[in-house]
This record gives structure tokens, sequence and C-alpha cells, in this order.
């Protein structure tokens, strides 16, 4: 996913993080590269988004990107007429060659900076453009199954999307921290078979510190079997958290429904690694966490509870943590089961968003 910026009056634009968080943005004449205004519609072409699968997945796209606590939104709107670069219009379609410079998707900025008795710095147009010269390596349709991190091959449309309309946002690409603006098809919320796209900690961060945080109330807190592995380029890489040792040593693996799982022998001590965020507009204190063990691979309340942790979550850092629990001793031997977690499972907060509260890692009970 490339952003390719288009300086309309001349200057010089720095890109540069924040000096305590990971994400990054772009200045011009030492001001934040930004809208003028706190909403933009974009245009989705017709053709390429017609309405029906693929008009929806970028809607969940454009919705992900919004799920956030600061004042910015985004509209989707329909474009029935010819589209381009340049034209005055933020637009979003599918493409064929040079113009995606290779990347699967790629957004094109055009921005204004110059100064003429006074600064005058802002965002004029983003264009988004999707490779669609091979539309079977696209799903839309949220279920993991399909996706290429899971038992499926293809690349999820939603989290790409949110990557790029963070570029649109001028947010840039991060390598040294879990965020959709790295490798976004490794950035996800999986629980049972839904896969879906979410902006995270970080990147809600950076649009809060960009267009402020909103007056009304907005809280989120999520957990995700992903973490942060390292840097690729300008990408930060991820990878699924883990099952270890009671000692954070290696645990033998093997598969379970198609993905990786850990095997453990009953009444064994563990550590469950898993990443835990705030997205949301305040810090939060002492969120409960309850641990489970399930026999299907949705974990929710009613599972059975084995453990319990709280943390205290604020923007500005992605949690991953080892948390050390038990193998109940009375589990069927040579079973598969998922062991997971619930982030505010008492319902304290009120969130914007639930969905993300949950998630899983697959074990093999010996």
């Amino acid at each position: 996913m490339r952003t390719i910026n288009k300086l309309l009056v001349a200057c010089c634009a720095l890109a540069f993080a924040a000096d305590t968080f990971a994400y990054s943005y772009t200045t011009c004449l030492g001001e934040k590269l930004k809208w003028d205004s706190n909403s933009k519609s974009l245009r989705a072409s017709s053709t390429s988004f017609p309405a029906g699968y693929w008009r929806t997945g970028l809607q969940q796209a454009v919705d992900s990107a919004n799920l956030n606590p600061s004042n910015f939104r985004y509209g989707l709107v329909t474009d029935s007429g010819g589209v381009g670069l340049s034209n005055g219009q933020s637009e979003v379609w599918g493409g064929t060659g040079s113009i995606l410079s290779g990347a699967p998707a790629i957004a094109y900025s055009n921005w204004t900076c110059y100064w003429f008795f006074g600064n005058h710095v802002h965002m004029d147009e983003v264009d988004v453009i999707f490779d669609y010269g091979s539309p079977w390596k696209w799903t839309a349709d949220q279920v993991k199954t399909s996706l290429s991190n899971y038992t499926g091959s293809l690349r999820p449309l939603q989290t790409t999307g949110t990557h790029e309309f963070g570029h649109g946002l001028k947010l840039n690409h991060v390598n040294y921290e879990y965020n959709i603006m790295g490798n976004d098809f490794e950035h996800i919320h999986v629980n049972g078979s839904s896969a879906r796209a979410y902006l995270g900690e970080d990147a809600a961060d950076g649009i809060v510190f960009l267009y402020g945080a909103r007056s009304s109330a907005w809280e989120d807190v999520g957990l995700v079997h992903w973490k942060y592995s390292g840097a690729s380029g300008e990408y930060s890489d991820h990878t699924k958290t883990r099952v270890y040792t009671s000692t954070g040593g290696s645990l033998s693996t093997t598969t379970v429904v198609g993905e990786t799982g850990y095997r453990v022998n009953r009444g064994q001590v563990v550590q469950l690694e898993l990443s835990y965020e705030n997205m949301g507009k305040n810090t939060q204190n002492n969120i409960g966490v309850g641990y489970y063990i399930s026999t299907n691979d949705i974990i929710t309340t009613l599972d059975r509870r084995i453990g319990g942790a709280s943390f205290n979550l604020s923007r500005g850092d992605v949690h991953t943590a080892k948390v050390t629990l038990t193998i109940p001793s009375d589990l069927t031997a040579n079973t598969n089961y998922w062991i997971g977690a619930v982030i505010d499972e008492d319902n304290n907060i009120s969130e914007a968003v639930e969905w993300n509260n949950a998630t899983y890692i697959p074990l093999r009970v010996q």
C-alpha cells in the first residue's frame, strides 16, 4: 500500500513521528498537513464498486476508518461520472498498470503549502485506487476462512481501505509498532468466523492529534491475537500472538482447524499472550479482563472462566502482554480447545464498539 503526494505549491514537507507515540504524520512550514474541515466525502466509482458486495466492503472500510474518537469523519457517495487524479474530487476506484506503482492499492494526495503573509497549509484532494487487475485476490466478506493469514488465500478489502484512508488523513507508514499503517492485512480483529478491519490504537491516536477529540463520549477498548514482529521496509510487520510455557519458553505446535495451535497438558501452567488496545477518548483504569477456555473458536463470557486480570490502558501504546493461567485438569485429552480473553468482561465501560472485545488462540489438549 503506497501513498504518493503531489505538492501543488512549492515547499518542503517533512514527515515525522510524534515524540512518544508511533504514529507518523506530515508537516509543511512547521504546520500539520491536514484537511481544513472535519469531514470529507469520498466519491466511489459505480463501475469499480457497484452496489452490493464490493460497495458494501468499501463502506465497511470507510466505517472502520471512522471508528475513532476524533472530530473527523469520512462520507461515501457514488461517483457515476469519470474519475481521475487532480480533478478537484476525492475519489475511489479500481485500476491497473503503472498508476498503482506495483502496489495492491495506492493513495494519491494533492495539497497546498505556501507562505504569503501567513502560512497556507491544507489538503486539497485524495484519490484511492485499488488493483482491480486481479480481483480474485480480494475479499470483502469479513470471513476469516477467506483470508490468507487463516485458511484462505485472499486479501481483505477492508483492512487495505482503512490503511489508504489513513493516508487520506495524512498519516504515514509506520514500521515500529503494531499499526494499521504498517502491513494492514496482518492488522485485523478475529473471533469465531468473523474477521473485521479496525483502525487500531495508534492510528486513532494520530487522528486525534491531527483533528482533535470529539466533545461527546467515545470509548473503545479491544484485544487481538496479533502483535508487532519487526520492520519490513517502511511497514511494520505483524505476527500472531502465542501461548508459552510457564517460564516463557516455546510450546510445540500443531494444526487446529487450519490454524496454528499449541500443545498443552491438562493441569499445565502456561502464559497467554495477547495485544490490548485503547481506541477511545479517555484513559481507562482497572479494566477487567477475563480468560476463558472454549470448545470452539468463539470466546464469550458464557465459556469457562479460568482467570482474570486488570489493565490500565490509554491511547499511546499497544500493550502486548503475557498472563499466567492454568489449563484445567479435567479437560478431555486429545481434544481441540480454544483459550482466549474478554476485555471489559463486566461491561463497565460504555463503548462505541463492542465486537472487538474478545479473541482466541487454538490449543490441542493432550
